[in-house]
């Protein structure tokens, strides 16, 4: 996006869209873990819970039709503007929601806003990259978001009960929590404000074809498969780890999310470096391995110091997977068409994040027990190293010969 990308990771650029992200990620994790319990206080069933928790991932799967064009088309900077600002807009109408139709309301908003910002974001900070540090950035940068993703349902939850103590009611504990995650989104705009950015040329543009073109990149669909499962199980640990402590006794399961925080922050720079290094296979079917171990170890947990335990296995497995994925989506097309890859990256995690919590409803309602809900989180991602392991191969064919392909034309045109 600018010239100083060839030279460091931490140019202006890469820095504005790193803490841009990291302030969403804190607003979106303080909102998502509660979603589930603040639906169950304005009177809604296990299976409704499981459906509007995933809702603002089912609204942000069906926009992206429209969302991936007008990313890549348009001028990303006027958007990211309007995403953040819709974003805070969001989480003012779930403080202001007394009951299930507007809280629905605010979650279609919100999942219409992340239809926007998930792909807008990674495709910002990859272009700020220079390309021989691709994984090494997408694993700083995906740190970042990660340790807010981790940190904040722990925020979240203090608030929650701050707001009880200090106003005598649980709805103003909610109330706290929406109000800091708007707050997080108005800070959010002013890296947005500062970013140094480049529109496309009109030839750039007329090249990358019809608005239809850019919804999805082939290329990437295997990749973004499997993103779809690790997604669909990630989200059972955000949506539902608070209900499960309480329905244990287990008052302290904020220190599920710290331990995850902290394991996390130690995998996701350390596994773009390894990416870098050694290759995606060698670092993404190890994390697949550890993170689907997580699922079995919470579900035969017996006491809390298991639990984090688990905690840990999922933050080094899950951290160790996703920015390999990234880097693979990245990887898979031309620069220009890293807009229409981001956004098939999203719609693997829409989809996931919006099935899971619907899945893990229903195992629950099934079962009986959290224990066995978790348990069967090891399904997708054990199909998610099936999918790798055989697609592998066909994937890095095309893209070795893509990239051949583009040195040639480039040879051509300096001749």
């Amino acid at each position: 996006m600018t010239a100083e990308k060839n030279s460091t990771i931490w140019n202006r650029a890469f820095t504005c869209a790193f803490i841009a992200n990291f302030l969403l990620c804190t607003s979106q994790n303080m909102v998502n873990p509660l979603v589930a319990t603040y639906a169950g206080y304005l009177g809604a069933t296990q299976v409704m819970i499981g459906v509007i928790s995933g809702l603002y991932y089912g609204i942000a799967f069906a926009a992206r039709p429209v969302s991936g064009p007008l990313i890549t088309k348009l001028n990303k900077k006027h958007i990211m503007l309007f995403a953040y600002t819709l974003g805070m807009i969001v989480n003012l109408g779930y403080a202001a929601a007394g009951g299930i139709p507007l809280f629905i309301v605010s979650r279609v908003l919100h999942g219409l806003q992340f239809a926007f910002i998930g792909s807008l974001n990674l495709t910002l900070a990859s272009d700020s990259l220079p390309p021989e540090k691709m994984g090494s950035g997408l694993g700083l940068f995906g740190a970042g978001g990660a340790t807010a993703t981790a940190i904040a349902p722990s925020i979240g939850i203090a608030l929650r009960a701050w707001g009880e103590a200090a106003f005598g009611s649980l709805r103003a504990g909610y109330t706290v929590v929406f109000l800091a995650a708007a707050t997080c989104m108005l800070l959010a705009l002013i890296p947005c404000l500062l970013m140094p950015y480049r529109q496309r040329s009109k030839e750039e543009l007329a090249s990358l074809g019809a608005w239809y073109k850019n919804i999805f990149a082939p290329e990437a669909v295997m990749p973004a498969v499997v993103i779809m499962f690790l997604s669909m199980a990630q989200i059972l640990y955000t949506i539902y780890m608070e209900p499960y402590a309480l329905a244990r006794g287990n008052e302290n399961i904020g220190l599920f999310f710290t331990v995850y925080a902290f394991a996390l922050l130690a995998a996701r720079p350390l596994s773009g470096r390894l990416v870098d290094k050694y290759g995606i296979a060698r670092v993404l079917v190890p994390g697949l391995v550890i993170f689907g171990l997580s699922y079995v170890v919470v579900g035969f947990a017996g006491s809390l110091p298991v639990i984090l335990v688990g905690a840990a296995l999922a933050a080094l497995g899950f951290g160790f997977a996703q920015p390999s994925m990234q880097v693979m989506i990245i990887q898979s097309v031309s620069p220009l068409r890293r807009g229409v890859a981001s956004n098939t990256n999203y719609f693997g995690i829409d989809f996931g994040y919006f099935i899971g919590p619907t899945l893990g409803g229903i195992a629950y309602a099934a079962t009986g027990s959290y224990e066995k809900m978790f348990f069967l989180g090891t399904v997708p991602v054990l199909l998610a190293l099936v999918i790798f392991l055989l697609g592998i191969k066909p994937f890095s064919k095309k893209m070795l010969s893509r990239q051949a392909a583009e040195a040639l034309a480039e040879e051509k045109s300096s001749s």
